[in-house]
C-alpha cells in the first residue's frame, strides 16, 4: 500500500491510500485511490507550504468488456469455462465478471469485498463497529468501496504514527500567522490551543486577544475616598498619594506621623495617628483641642465614678467625691443614715427614713404643717363637702354629716333621704298633698284656689289671689268670675287656666325658616345646618361658613369652599403659600417661604435654637427652650430642687441640695445638731454626739488617723481594695473577712501506731460554718478520734486557727 501526503494551501492535508485491485498478472498497475482531507485548527500560510510535494497521480481502474453467457443449440459442443468463470461473448475467452479476479480456475473478490452468491462481490464496511475501529484514536473512519480511509479530527494531522496533535502555537511562529492576538499568550492543548492574558489584562470577546484592565475603576484602590488619585497604565496602575500618605505596593498607605516625625502636642496630650494626618488628644482629666489642654471638670462632663448620693468636686487633672448630707461612706459608695433613730426625727406623729433624708407623716385626718414636722387637723368638709350629701361638720381628726330640713340621714352616714310629709296628716293640706324632695305641696280642685297659707283652698272671685289661678293674664268679669288669657306664642289649655306653648315649626311653612326651625316656649328660632349660619339681615335665611374665611375678595359659596379671584389659589383665597408663612415669613414662590432668623421649615413653623436644649428641653422659639419641670436656664442646664433648698443650701442636681452651716436633710431643713464635744480634723456633727469624719480620720470625735482606707478595717490578713471593700484570703469570708472557714480536705494525723486502712479522700468530712466539723461518715468520741475504719489515737487535724 502506498501513502501520499500533500499539505494544501487551505490548511488541508491530503492522504492517498492506494491498494491493488486484482492479481499481479492482470491488475499490477491498477490502483484505487482514497483521499482524506483534515483541516487544522489554525490556518496555514499558503506561501510557506508551497515546497511540499504534490500528490503522485494514481491509476484509475479500467472497466472490462461486457460478459455474455451464450448457449449454443448444441450445448454439448460449446466450450465450458472452469469454476465460476464466464465466457466472453465476443472473444470466447473465460474471464471473471466485474471486479472479481482469477484465483486458479475460480473467480474471487478482491480485498475489501466479500462474495455474495456465485458471481457478486459486496463491499465490506471496515468502519462498522465501535470507535476508533481501524483508525487512530484521534481520527474518524470513512468507508469506501473496497476500502476505507481515516480522517484526522480537527487539530490533528496524519503522520507516520497516525494522527498527531498540531501545535498551533509553534505553527503560527513558523508561518507568521499568530493564533492569539496582541499580548495574549498561546498555549497548545491536545487538538486545539488556548489564549491567556498576563496580569493586568482580560480576554477579549473573541477569545484570542487581550484588553487592558482599568484597575482605577475599582473604588478600593489607592483610597481615593481620601483624595488620592489612581492612574491607569497598560497592564497595571499607579497611585498619586495625598500629603500624609505614601505609595507602597500600588496603594496609598497612611504615614504614622506620631512615630516618624516629632509633633507639637501639648504636654498634657498624647499623639494619635489618623488617616493622612495626626491629632493631639488630651490626657485623661484634661480636655481641649490637643494643642492646648485644660483641666476637665469631670463633675460636669460625667466622667466620674461618684456615688449617686455623693457630691463630685473637681481638682486639676482629677476630682473627688463626698457623700451628701444624710449619707456616710467614701463618696464612691455612700450608705444612708437613718435619721428616725434619734428623737423620732422630731416628727409629731410618724417618721419614715428615706435615702439621704427622712419624712414625717401624720395620722389619718391630719396633714403635715409647712415645718414638715407638726400635724394639723384636716377639715374634710372643705374638699368635696367631706362626701356629705348635705351638711358636713368637721371634728378633730374626722368629720360627720347632717341633713337639711325635710331629710333624714341614711345609715351610710353620708346620704340624705327625703321625708314624705304627705304620710303625716296629709301634710296639713285641706285637699290634695303631693310630696317633693325636702318638702310637699298642697293642691286644690277647680275652681278652688290655694290660699296664701299654701294649705287651704277657697273660691276665686278676683285676680288678687294667685292671679285668679291663671298662668298668664287674669281678667275679672262683671258677674264676679275670672277669665284667663295667654301671651303671644301660647294658647289656653282645656282647663281654661293653663297656657301651653304653640309649636310654630309644625305647620307647612316650617315657621318661615329656610333650613331648620327650633321651637321654644312662647316662640321659635330659625337655625341652620352644619356649615351654615343665620344671616344678620334676614334671620330666616342661612349663609355658608368658610373657615378660614375667604380673603382677597373671595366669596364663600358653600361650607369651606371659596370662589377665589385669579392669583389667590390658597385656602381661604390666601396667597401662593398655603398655609401662609408663619412668624413673619415672606411667601417667595409657590408654597415656598423665606423665614426670619430663628425659624425654619416649609411654613416657618419650626423654631431654631443656636445652642440645643438639653435634658429633654424643647425649642419653642428663636433661642428659647421650654424646659422640663426639673431643669431651668436658657439651655435647660440648671437643675431644680422642688421644694427649694433651704437655709442657704445650694441645688447641685435635680432635687439634690448641698447644705452649709451644719444644716441637714434633703432640703437642708434639719437644724444643725450640736455635739457636746466638737468634731475635729474637719469632722461634721451629724447627730446627737455623732461626728462624720473626713477621709483619713476616724473615732468618736474624728481624732484618730486612719492607717487603712477601709473603715472598719479588714480582719485576718484581708487586703483593703478601692471603694472600702476587702479582699479576703483563703479560709476567711465576710465583708471585713471576719468569718473563718475550714478547708475542704482535712488531714489524718497519727497519735499511735499504724493505720488499719488507708485514708481515702472520699471519706473526708466537710467543715461547716464557723469551723464546726460536721461528721457524716464516722462518729467522733469525746477524744475526737474516729472509732470506725481507724484505730483509736487518730484524729482530724485542721490548719492553724481552725478546729474540728
Amino acid at each position: 500500500m502506498a501513502h501520499l501526503w500533500t499539505l494544501l494551501s487551505a490548511g488541508l492535508l491530503l492522504m492517498s491510500v492506494a491498494e491493488p485491485l486484482s492479481s499481479p498478472q492482470e491488475n499490477d498497475n491498477k490502483l484505487v485511490k482514497h483521499t482524506v482531507f483534515t483541516k487544522s485548527q489554525t490556518q496555514v500560510n499558503e506561501s510557506a507550504l508551497r515546497n511540499v510535494s504534490e500528490p503522485t497521480p494514481s491509476h484509475t481502474p479500467t472497466t472490462s468488456a461486457p460478459l455474455t453467457t451464450t448457449t449454443s443449440p448444441n450445448s454439448s459442443l460449446a466450450p465450458q469455462c472452469p469454476g465460476n468463470q464466464l465466457m466472453h461473448e465476443s472473444s470466447n475467452v473465460c474471464i471473471c465478471p466485474s471486479i472479481m479476479v482469477k484465483d486458479g480456475d475460480n473467480c474471487s473478490c478482491p480485498k475489501g469485498f466479500t462474495l455474495e452468491g456465485a458471481a457478486e462481490c459486496k463491499d465490506v464496511d471496515e468502519c462498522e463497529g465501535e470507535r476508533p475501529g481501524p483508525c487512530d484514536l484521534h481520527a474518524s473512519c470513512i468507508n469506501n468501496p473496497g476500502s476505507y480511509s481515516c480522517s484526522c479530527l480537527r487539530g490533528y494531522l496524519m503522520g507516520s504514527d497516525g494522527c498527531q496533535d498540531v501545535d498551533e502555537c509553534a505553527l503560527a511562529a513558523v508561518t507568521g500567522l499568530q493564533a492569539c492576538q496582541g499580548e495574549a499568550e498561546c498555549k497548545n492543548t491536545p487538538g486545539s490551543f488556548t489564549c491567556s492574558c498576563h496580569e493586568g489584562y482580560v480576554m477579549a470577546t473573541n477569545g484570542r486577544g487581550c484588553v487592558d484592565v482599568d484597575e482605577c475603576s475599582f473604588e478600593e484602590l489607592c483610597r481615593r475616598e481620601l483624595g488620592n488619585v489612581c492612574v491607569n497604565t497598560p497592564g497595571s496602575f499607579s497611585c498619586q498619594c495625598q500629603l500624609g500618605f505614601r505609595a507602597e505596593t500600588a496603594a496609598c498607605v497612611d504615614v504614622d506621623e506620631c512615630i516618624e516625625s516629632p509633633v507639637a502636642c501639648d504636654g498634657r496630650s498624647v499623639c494619635e495617628n489618623t488617616l493622612g494626618s495626626y491629632e493631639c488628644v488630651c490626657r485623661p482629666g484634661y480636655r481641649g483641642n490637643g494643642t492646648h489642654c485644660e483641666d476637665e471638670n469631670e463633675c460636669v462632663s460625667g466622667g466620674h465614678t461618684c456615688d449617686a448620693n455623693a457630691r463630685c468636686g473637681n481638682i486639676i487633672g482629677s476630682y473627688f467625691c463626698q457623700c451628701y448630707q444624710g449619707f456616710n461612706g467614701d463618696g464612691h459608695s455612700c450608705f444612708d443614715i437613718d435619721e428616725c433613730v434619734v428623737n423620732n426625727g422630731r416628727c409629731e406623729h410618724n417618721c419614715t427614713n428615706e435615702p439621704g433624708s427622712y419624712s414625717c407623716q401624720c395620722a389619718s385626718g391630719y396633714q403635715l404643717d409647712p415645718d414638715r414636722h407638726s400635724c394639723t387637723d384636716v377639715d374634710e368638709c372643705v374638699a368635696l363637702n367631706g362626701t356629705c350629701e348635705h351638711i358636713c361638720i368637721n371634728t378633730q381628726g374626722s368629720f360627720h354629716c347632717s341633713c337639711r330640713p325635710g331629710y333624714q340621714l341614711h345609715i351610710d352616714g353620708h346620704t340624705c333621704v327625703d321625708i314624705d310629709e304627705c304620710k303625716l296628716q296629709n301634710g296639713c293640706c285641706s285637699h290634695t298633698c303631693t310630696n317633693s324632695p325636702g318638702g310637699h305641696t298642697c293642691h286644690c280642685p277647680p275652681p278652688l284656689l290655694l290660699d296664701i297659707d299654701n294649705l287651704n283652698c277657697r273660691n276665686a272671685t278676683s285676680c288678687k289671689l294667685r292671679n285668679g289661678g291663671c298662668d298668664h293674664m287674669c281678667t275679672v268679669r262683671a258677674e264676679g268670675h275670672v277669665q284667663c288669657s295667654c301671651q303671644a306664642g301660647w294658647q289656653l289649655d282645656e282647663d281654661a287656666r293653663s297656657c301651653v306653648d304653640v309649636n310654630e315649626c309644625e305647620d307647612f311653612t316650617n315657621g318661615g325658616c329656610e333650613q331648620l326651625c327650633v321651637n321654644h316656649p312662647g316662640g321659635f328660632n330659625c337655625t341652620c345646618k352644619e356649615g351654615y349660619i343665620v344671616r344678620k339681615d334676614d334671620p330666616t335665611k342661612c349663609q355658608p361658613v368658610c373657615d378660614p374665611p375667604c380673603q382677597n375678595y373671595g366669596v364663600c359659596v358653600a361650607p369651606n369652599i371659596c370662589d377665589c379671584p385669579p392669583g389667590y389659589p390658597g385656602v381661604g383665597c390666601s396667597a401662593m403659600c398655603s398655609p401662609p408663612c408663619a412668624h413673619g415669613g415672606t411667601c417667595m414662590r409657590w408654597n415656598e417661604c423665606l423665614c426670619l432668623r430663628g425659624w425654619t421649615g416649609a411654613g416657618c413653623h419650626t423654631a431654631v435654637c443656636e445652642f440645643p436644649c438639653a435634658n429633654g428641653g424643647r425649642c419653642v422659639g428663636p433661642d428659647t427652650c421650654q424646659c422640663p419641670s426639673d431643669y431651668t436656664g436658657p439651655q435647660c442646664l440648671l437643675p431644680l430642687c422642688t421644694p427649694a433648698c433651704q437655709n442657704g443650701g445650694r441645688c447641685v442636681d435635680v432635687n439634690k441640695c448641698t447644705c452649709v452651716g451644719g444644716w441637714q436633710g434633703a432640703r437642708c431643713q434639719i437644724e444643725p445638731v450640736v455635739c457636746q464635744k466638737p468634731c475635729i480634723n474637719g469632722g461634721v456633727c451629724v447627730g446627737l454626739n455623732r461626728c462624720r469624719c473626713t477621709k483619713g480620720f476616724t473615732g468618736e470625735l474624728c481624732e484618730q488617723a486612719v492607717t487603712t482606707p477601709c473603715v472598719p478595717p479588714c480582719q485576718h490578713g484581708g487586703t483593703c481594695s478601692p471603694h472600702n471593700t476587702c479582699t479576703c484570703p483563703e479560709g476567711t469570708a465576710g465583708l471585713r473577712c471576719e468569718r473563718l472557714t475550714c478547708p475542704v480536705v482535712t488531714t489524718v494525723v497519727s497519735m499511735a501506731r499504724g493505720v488499719r486502712k488507708a485514708f481515702r479522700e472520699s471519706y473526708v468530712d466537710r467543715c461547716g460554718p464557723f469551723g464546726v466539723q460536721l461528721c457524716t461518715k464516722y462518729r467522733i468520741n469525746q477524744a475526737r478520734v474516729y472509732l470506725q475504719a481507724y484505730r483509736v489515737g487518730y484524729k482530724i487535724q485542721c490548719p492553724q486557727g481552725k478546729s474540728t
